[in-house]
C-alpha cells in the first residue's frame, strides 16, 4: 500500500471515529437519564427527608407514557416530588397537555407533587386561555403560584412555596407590573417564618447571578430554566449560554451555597428552544435534607 493510500485510510478511520463518537454523545445527552445527588444540612431538619425534583421537560417523553422517567423517580423513594416549571412547552397541543397530566397523575402515586409554573406554562395559558393550575390540581398536584403550603415531612415542619422568579429586582425587564407586585408580596410573606423554607423558583437569575442567595433567608431554592446552557463544556459543570445571562454563564448546574440561602440548579430534561443537548444528559435531581452533624 502506498503512503498516500495509508494516509487516506487513516483519515477515513479518524473521521469515522469522530462521527461515531459524535452520534454516541448526541444520543447520550438527549436520551440517557442521569441522577444527580445533593445533601443539604439544616438545624431545622428534625427528621431527614428526600426531595426529587426535575424541571424543563417541555413535553418530552422518556419511554412510553414517561415510564422510564417515572421508574427512575420511584426508585429514589422520595418524600416529595418538586416540579419547578416548564413541564410542558408554550406551544403544547392537546396531546402534550394530556402527557403532562398523565405524568403528574402517576408521579402523585409515588409521593406528594408540588408544582410551580415556569415561563412556558404562563405563555401557554396566555395563548390558550386555559386554567392550567386547576387542571394540574385535578391530576393530583399541589400548585403553588405566589403562595405556599405548610406540611410536616418525617417530623420536620416545612413551608413549601412556589413562584416564577421572573419579576424580582434588579435589572429584570418588567412586562407585567401586577405579577411583579404579587411576587414581591409573596416573597415577603413566604420568608417570614422559622420553619424550613423550600422554594420552587423556576428562574434562578435572582438567586445566583444577582446574589439573592446572600440576602434572602430561604433554606433551599430549587430552580431550572437554564438547561445547563444546552451544550456544556466537556468534563465541567459550565454551560455555553443561559437566558438573561449570556455566553459562558457562571452558573449552569449544581448546588450553590450563599450566606442566607442555598440554590440547587438542574440542567433539566430537554433542550431549550428545540436546540439539542450536548455533553449535558437529561437530569433528575435528588436532594436529601438532614440535620446538622
Amino acid at each position: 500500500m502506498t503512503k498516500k493510500k495509508k494516509r487516506l485510510l487513516w483519515a477515513c478511520i479518524i473521521l469515522s471515529a469522530i462521527i461515531l463518537l459524535t452520534v454516541a454523545e448526541f444520543l447520550y445527552s438527549n436520551l440517557h437519564l442521569t441522577v444527580s445527588r445533593y445533601t443539604v444540612r439544616s438545624e431545622k431538619a428534625e427528621g431527614a427527608f428526600r426531595v426529587v425534583f426535575l424541571a424543563d421537560l417541555h413535553g418530552r417523553e422518556f419511554g412510553k407514557d414517561n415510564g422510564r422517567l417515572l421508574k427512575k423517580i420511584a426508585a429514589e423513594n422520595p418524600d416529595v416530588i418538586a416540579l419547578p416549571g416548564d413541564i410542558i412547552s408554550q406551544t403544547a397541543d392537546d396531546d402534550e397537555v394530556e402527557r403532562m397530566c398523565s405524568f403528574v397523575r402517576e408521579a402523585a402515586k409515588i409521593a406528594p407533587v408540588y408544582y410551580s409554573l415556569g415561563n412556558h406554562e404562563y405563555n401557554y395559558m396566555k395563548a390558550n386561555d386555559t386554567d392550567l393550575p386547576e387542571l394540574l390540581r385535578q391530576c393530583g398536584a399541589t400548585v403553588l403560584i405566589n403562595e405556599f403550603a405548610e406540611v410536616e415531612i418525617n417530623g420536620t415542619p416545612v413551608r413549601i412555596g412556589g413562584n416564577l422568579g421572573y419579576y424580582r429586582q434588579p435589572f429584570m425587564t418588567i412586562d407585567d407590573p401586577e405579577l411583579r407586585r404579587e411576587e414581591l408580596a409573596f416573597a415577603e410573606a413566604f420568608e417570614d417564618t422559622e420553619l424550613f423554607k423550600l422554594l420552587l423558583d423556576h428562574i434562578p437569575t435572582g438567586w445566583l447571578d444577582w446574589n439573592k442567595k446572600d440576602r434572602e433567608p430561604v433554606d433551599l431554592v430549587l430552580s431550572g430554566h437554564y438547561h445547563g446552557g444546552n451544550a456544556m463544556i466537556p468534563f465541567t459543570d459550565r454551560g455555553l449560554y443561559a437566558p438573561y445571562v449570556g455566553w459562558f454563564p457562571p452558573y449552569a448546574k449544581g448546588m450553590f451555597e450563599g450566606k442566607t440561602a442555598t440554590c440547587i440548579l438542574t440542567t433539566g430534561l430537554a433542550g431549550g428552544k428545540g436546540v439539542p443537548r450536548l455533553f449535558n444528559p437529561p437530569e433528575i435531581v435528588v436532594v436529601d435534607i438532614t440535620g446538622e452533624e
